[in-house]
């Protein structure tokens, strides 16, 4: 029956068992545990191909040293044996720890195997490393995605307030092309007898209630003062807004449902900002409407 061996155990033998130095119930349980153990039989291979170098790379070869193969292997025996002697796998045998050719084969080893981890461990810094320098340039491919769609948004943002701003500008242009040209349009000359002469048209869409004066040569008002817009009728003075003239000229527009024969004058006065409720400033232009 073959024992059973605890991991350290068999760790432990690896390396007698690639040099070939154990019983074969000791190399049958070393065996046994490494094909269930992933890492135990990884080092076993690499303990294998590190012992298959040393005719290469030892200077006691059994080519330079006649029979020097055989004292080789009966001294790594002896050491095997002192290994599964603490183990309690084979009877106290003792080994020869003081042999020249057991140190330098272990010197070999140990160099092979400190070698192979400093190329194990060179090859993880140079992936690190790529793997690094792949990060960065994904992260930097990010930010240039989320740069160029912030300028997308920006843009189609840009567009579609360009597209109102111009669908707002026809749509007004439309109504006022329909306010002064309607079919049931009235039309108010507004005069004035100041020495520049400011003048102003009213027209009176009656279909709509829409009311949209027009104005030129009209001083600035004072500081404080504001142009008033007041629609005239028997019994009322009812105001259709104030506005501010730019460069001496007006365009303002109301809407105010008025009875058709209820007109009497359209006029423009000068009052305190903000309007008054009743006129009280001199008279700017006016238009009689019962012509």
């Amino acid at each position: 029956m073959i024992p059973e061996l605890s991991h350290e155990e068999a760790f432990a033998a690896l390396d007698a068992a690639a040099l070939d130095a154990l019983d074969s119930a000791e190399r049958e349980a070393v065996l046994a545990h490494a094909d269930g153990c992933e890492s135990c039989r990884h080092e076993l291979e690499a303990l294998r191909a590190t012992a298959a170098q040393l005719a290469f790379v030892s200077p006691l070869s059994s080519e330079a040293v006649p029979g020097s193969r055989e004292r080789i292997r009966s001294r790594l025996t002896a050491r095997a044996g002192a290994d599964a002697r603490v183990r309690g796998l084979a009877p106290e045998r003792k080994p020869d720890l003081s042999t020249r050719e057991y140190r330098a084969i272990r010197a070999r080893i140990n160099v092979l195997a400190w070698r192979r981890a400093e190329w194990l461990a060179l090859a993880a810094s140079i992936l690190l490393i790529v793997g690094i320098g792949v990060m960065a340039s994904v992260l930097r491919d990010r930010e240039n995605l989320k740069e160029a769609l912030v300028g997308a948004t920006a843009s189609t943002q840009r567009s579609q307030q360009a597209s109102d701003s111009l669908r707002s500008l026809v749509m007004s242009r439309d109504s006022l092309i329909a306010g002064i040209t309607g079919r049931d349009v009235a039309m108010v000359q507004l005069t004035s007898s100041a020495a520049r002469e400011p003048s102003a048209m009213m027209f009176w869409d009656r279909s709509r209630n829409g009311w949209t004066l027009i104005a030129h040569n009209l001083p600035t008002p004072k500081p404080g003062r504001t142009y008033q817009l007041w629609l005239v009728t028997p019994t009322a003075k009812i105001s259709a807004g104030t506005f501010m003239p730019q460069n001496g000229e007006a365009m303002v527009r109301a809407t105010y449902a008025l009875a058709r024969d209820s007109l009497r004058a359209v006029a423009v006065t000068d009052e305190p900002a903000g309007g008054m409720p009743q006129p009280t400033g001199s008279m700017v232009v006016i238009g009689n409407a019962t012509k």
